[in-house]
């Protein structure tokens, strides 16, 4: 079990109070119970920093909680912070995700295992991207990059509220950007079929609009000159055809549309490989020699050998450190190990780890690991992705 937390539940029904109370009773964390959010901001003051999680309801009496979470995201950006959401505050919530007031959210009326389930995640998450030997690494890299001016402008934009048409335009003046809300509109899952930008944005939607926005930033941020089999174009071709294979997989067992709030969760995946291609290069192609040397290894297996943390914990905690939405966080930090990832996004994961692996496997990548069986008793892989899999994994020789 990870140390003590110090949580936070905000809601003006007593009666919910009392059930959350019920719930986490006898989890080892420290608990506190407010009513109003003013009462919940009192509590944060006089922690003086010591909260680490709020879960908030949204509509409330005096400041609702979409103006309790911006403001907690303001004057204490290091907590983690969750939304209770019923079905009428929908648009609240969606706000609260775009502009990153909230990290992510759980609809009501909830269960109390996915409660606990989701809280745990969130706990284990914050642990693992605290560990001593991925902070080390951190500060080895110095001072962090920022993601570009203008993804804060369209952040900016978002969080005023601003007219559509103000965020296009602010799109439109960026050509690399505008290229790639283009090729992802026009990718496989939303096959918009346009060449312009504003229908595309309208057409594939705000949340979706704003992740590609994200995804092409970090990229930006991130920026290196091409290494061995790695290159910032391979690597975003990559990840959007992942994201579609992942979208087009999930209509198929579900007959719906994937959910917006984890519909770009295969664009930045891979994130921590543009970490590493940045910021330690050698490392890296030290990486790939030693792939060739020792077959029977797992990339995230030489890479801690060679620098001590793997890839997907690297891009996770720089994913965090900007404040993106936790399914991001959570696919970058799990999309090798699926399983691994809380039961609420699970099966996104391992859409995503499947996706990722036949990707990989026809873009003749090497030493490619056959897929655990575990994965298709845990979720229902379309049967031609599934045959896909096997027949690619027999044609390469996966071992």
């Amino acid at each position: 079990m990870s140390e003590q937390k110090y949580i936070l539940f905000v809601d003006d029904e007593r009666s919910v109070l009392r059930s959350l109370k019920r719930a986490f009773i006898r989890s080892g964390h420290k608990l506190y119970f407010a009513d109003t959010a003013e009462l919940g901001l009192e509590i944060l003051a006089a922690g003086k920093g010591r909260i680490d999680m709020v879960l908030s309801d949204m509509r409330m009496p005096g400041m609702d909680g979409y103006d309790f979470l911006k403001k907690i995201k303001e004057d204490y950006p290091q907590v983690i912070r969750l939304i209770l959401s019923g079905f009428v505050e929908e648009s609240y919530v969606y706000k609260a995700l775009i502009d990153g007031s909230a990290k992510t959210y759980l609809a009501k009326p909830w269960s109390t295992k996915e409660l606990i389930d989701l809280v745990n995640s969130l706990i284990e998450i914050e642990d693992k991207l605290k560990a001593k030997n991925l902070l080390e690494i951190i500060n080895t890299v110095g001072e962090l990059p920022t993601l570009p001016d203008i993804y804060q402008k369209i952040m900016a934009l978002i969080d005023a509220d601003a007219d559509f048409d103000k965020i296009v335009a602010v799109i439109e003046n960026d050509p690399a950007m505008t290229a790639k809300v283009l090729q992802v509109a026009n990718s496989a899952f939303f096959k918009s079929g346009t060449a312009s930008l504003k229908r595309a944005a309208v057409f594939i939607g705000l949340m979706a609009l704003k992740d590609i926005v994200a995804g092409s930033a970090v990229f930006e941020a991130l920026a290196a000159p091409d290494l061995g089999p790695y290159s910032i174009e391979v690597i975003w071709e990559h990840a959007v055809v992942c994201n579609g294979l992942v979208s087009e997989m999930y209509e198929l067992i579900h007959d719906e549309k994937i959910p917006e709030d984890v519909a770009s969760v295969g664009l930045l995946h891979n994130v921590g490989i543009l970490v590493m291609l940045k910021y330690f290069p050698d490392e890296l192609l030290q990486v790939v020699d030693q792939q060739k040397k020792h077959p029977e290894l797992t990339q995230l297996q030489l890479e801690e050998e060679v620098l001590g943390v793997d890839h997907a914990r690297l891009g996770a905690y720089l994913l965090n450190w900007w404040n993106m939405p936790y399914p991001l966080i959570e696919a970058a930090l799990f999309h090798h190990d699926p399983l691994a990832a809380a039961p609420g996004n699970q099966e996104i994961i391992v859409l995503l780890h499947v996706a990722d692996h036949l990707t990989q496997i026809e873009a003749g990548a090497e030493n490619i690991k056959p897929l655990d069986p575990e994965i298709f008793t845990r979720v229902e892989i379309p049967g031609r992705f599934r045959e896909q899999c096997q027949i690619l994994e027999k044609e390469n020789d996966c071992e």
